[in-house]
Protein backbone atom coordinates (compact mmCIF):
# COMPACT_ATOMS: atom_id res chain seq x y z
CA UNK A 1 0.00 0.00 0.00
CA UNK A 2 1.32 3.45 -0.86
CA UNK A 3 1.53 6.36 1.53
CA UNK A 4 1.50 10.15 1.28
CA UNK A 5 5.00 11.54 0.81
CA UNK A 6 4.27 14.37 3.25
CA UNK A 7 2.39 12.74 6.14
CA UNK A 8 2.67 8.96 5.58
CA UNK A 9 -1.14 8.55 5.48
CA UNK A 10 -2.73 6.00 3.15
CA UNK A 11 -5.54 8.49 2.36
CA UNK A 12 -6.08 10.32 -0.94
CA UNK A 13 -7.54 13.79 -1.45
CA UNK A 14 -7.67 16.76 0.91
CA UNK A 15 -6.51 16.76 4.49
CA UNK A 16 -2.72 16.58 4.41
CA UNK A 17 -1.48 19.17 6.90
CA UNK A 18 2.13 18.94 5.68
CA UNK A 19 1.56 19.29 1.93
CA UNK A 20 1.91 22.78 0.38
CA UNK A 21 -1.44 22.27 -1.41
CA UNK A 22 -3.13 20.37 1.47
CA UNK A 23 -3.65 17.30 -0.75
CA UNK A 24 -2.20 13.86 -0.12
CA UNK A 25 0.48 13.05 -2.70
CA UNK A 26 1.66 9.46 -2.95
CA UNK A 27 4.90 8.09 -4.34
CA UNK A 28 3.42 6.15 -7.24
CA UNK A 29 4.75 4.11 -10.14
CA UNK A 30 4.45 5.25 -13.75
CA UNK A 31 1.12 3.41 -14.09
CA UNK A 32 -0.83 5.30 -11.41
CA UNK A 33 -1.71 8.88 -10.51
CA UNK A 34 0.07 10.24 -7.43
CA UNK A 35 -3.08 12.02 -6.25
CA UNK A 36 -5.86 9.45 -6.81
CA UNK A 37 -4.20 6.13 -7.79
CA UNK A 38 -6.07 6.05 -11.12
CA UNK A 39 -4.50 4.67 -14.31
CA UNK A 40 -6.01 7.59 -16.29
CA UNK A 41 -4.13 10.51 -17.84
CA UNK A 42 -5.17 14.11 -18.47
CA UNK A 43 -8.03 16.02 -16.86
CA UNK A 44 -10.40 14.52 -14.34
CA UNK A 45 -8.34 14.04 -11.19
CA UNK A 46 -10.52 15.33 -8.36
CA UNK A 47 -7.63 15.36 -5.90
CA UNK A 48 -4.87 17.01 -7.95
CA UNK A 49 -4.27 20.74 -7.37
CA UNK A 50 -4.24 21.20 -11.17
CA UNK A 51 -7.17 18.86 -11.90
CA UNK A 52 -4.87 16.68 -14.02
CA UNK A 53 -3.57 13.20 -13.29
CA UNK A 54 0.17 13.05 -12.62
CA UNK A 55 1.76 9.62 -12.58
CA UNK A 56 4.90 8.51 -10.80
CA UNK A 57 8.29 8.72 -12.45
CA UNK A 58 9.46 5.91 -14.69
CA UNK A 59 10.01 5.23 -18.38
CA UNK A 60 6.94 7.20 -19.59
CA UNK A 61 5.74 10.80 -19.37
CA UNK A 62 4.15 11.50 -15.98
CA UNK A 63 1.42 13.60 -17.64
CA UNK A 64 0.37 11.59 -20.72
CA UNK A 65 2.07 8.18 -20.63
CA UNK A 66 3.95 8.71 -23.89
CA UNK A 67 7.48 7.46 -24.41
CA UNK A 68 8.27 10.67 -26.36
CA UNK A 69 10.76 13.31 -25.24
CA UNK A 70 10.66 17.10 -25.49
CA UNK A 71 7.69 19.25 -26.38
CA UNK A 72 4.26 18.05 -27.45
CA UNK A 73 2.62 16.88 -24.23
CA UNK A 74 -0.98 18.09 -24.24
CA UNK A 75 -1.45 17.54 -20.49
CA UNK A 76 1.78 18.94 -19.06
CA UNK A 77 1.60 22.47 -17.60
CA UNK A 78 4.71 23.44 -19.59
CA UNK A 79 3.86 21.45 -22.75
CA UNK A 80 6.87 19.15 -22.36
CA UNK A 81 7.03 15.43 -21.68
CA UNK A 82 8.46 14.72 -18.22
CA UNK A 83 9.63 11.41 -16.82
Amino acid sequence: MSHCRFCNSSSYGSGCLHSPHRKHEHIADDHHCEFCNSASYGSGCLYSPTGKHRHGHGSRCIWCGSSSNGSGCLYSPNGKHER
